[in-house]
């Protein structure tokens, strides 16, 4: 039984099983395919975090630096993995800059992807430099610090949020029928703040129906409508065009509440995106042999085991949004519970 862990992937979930594991004084190896620690909030530079509006720096700043001192987790970034051989316990790793190692247990936190809005062409990103995506208006406020539209650099004086976009749509097929889980509450807390900074900026979210989950309702939901004015419209939004004739978007969809068709005007459009597997997922799950959901692809635990974070296969252990869509902070929590199952199942003598 070789006595360290391979954790793949470096954001939330990899880290904080990272963190652990090397507080526990068990060797660990973790691999991340870029060239930078932290996942997508720091790669996609965001602004914000939900629930606790803290800025990644602050929530996962603290676990990235933890992790490059500990001298018993060994961090290799532009690495992935190639191939596994052996058994439970004595799992023989290739990696891709031709390093080879034997590990007792293995950690899989290879996350998620947002959805290609370019796939729902009629929403017309890609088409309209002033329809953007929910990433690109966190980009705005942690790079640029101000709102304005792409196509002229001026404050826009109304914003609509589409939601779901590559969620819960059945014409994309099976693969994005499930909720994306985040894209209500971020519309919420974004939305509040362009109201907040811009007073005058009308905001409007178009829904389904809205999911903020369990205490996120009031902050993410009542909250942005109540003290902000953020205004909520039930319908599905058939087509986003462009009018020459005064340089603004148009906004067609169908009120759900009132049953009829409409047309809005609107300088600027937010695509709140779904999550699908990452491509490294898929890849790790094909070189693990980890069993996926047949219609999401996200990889799903044991039927053997009651908890979530089992894999098919044993030794290996599966966290955060490889799964499927989570929060952060519960991101953060199936790392941790990843790095105590590993280190229990190869008999680590942990220090104290």
């Amino acid at each position: 039984m070789a006595r360290n862990v391979l954790v793949i992937g470096g954001g939330p979930a990899g880290l904080a099983a990272a963190r652990a594991l090397g507080r526990l004084g068990v060797s660990t190896i973790l691999l991340e395919k870029d060239g930078q620690l932290g996942g997508n909030p720091i790669k996609n530079h965001y602004h914000t975090l939900i629930p606790r509006k803290l800025k990644p720096s602050q929530v996962i700043g603290p676990y990235i630096r933890e992790v490059e001192q500990n001298p018993n987790v060994k961090v290799l970034l532009n690495t992935e993995l190639t191939a596994c051989e052996g058994e439970p316990g004595e799992y023989r790793v290739t990696l891709s800059n031709g390093e080879k190692h034997e590990v007792g247990a293995i950690v899989v936190a290879t996350g998620f992807e947002h959805f290609d809005p370019r796939r729902k062409g009629e929403l017309g990103y890609g088409l309209y430099p002033d329809v953007i995506t929910n990433l690109e208006l966190e980009r705005m406020f942690s790079q640029e610090g101000r709102l304005y539209r792409p196509s002229n650099g001026q404050l826009p004086k109304r914003v609509a949020f589409v939601f779901c976009v590559g969620s819960r749509d059945r014409q994309l097929g099976v693969t994005n029928v499930h909720c994306c889980r985040y894209g209500c509450a971020l519309s919420g807390l974004q939305g509040s703040e362009i109201r907040e900074h811009y007073p005058d900026v009308d905001v409007f979210c178009y829904y389904m129906d809205v999911r903020t989950y369990g205490t996120w309702e009031y902050p993410f939901y009542w909250a942005p409508q109540e003290k902000y004015g953020v205004r909520y419209v039930r319908g599905r939004i058939a087509e986003i065009t462009y009018s020459p004739a005064d340089g603004r978007l148009r906004v067609k969809h169908e009120d759900t509440i009132v049953q009829r068709p409409a047309e809005v005007p609107m300088d600027l459009v937010v695509l709140v995106l779904g999550m699908e597997p990452s491509p490294g997922t898929k890849k790790v799950a094909k070189i693990l042999g980890l069993a996926q959901d047949p219609d999401s692809q996200f990889l799903v635990p044991s039927d053997e085991s009651g908890s979530n974070i089992v894999s098919n296969k044993p030794g290996i252990f599966i966290a955060g949004a490889c799964k499927g869509p989570i929060d952060i902070e519960s991101s953060f929590s199936e790392g941790e519970a990843c790095a105590a199952e590993a280190a229990a199942f190869i008999g680590a003598k942990v220090a104290v």
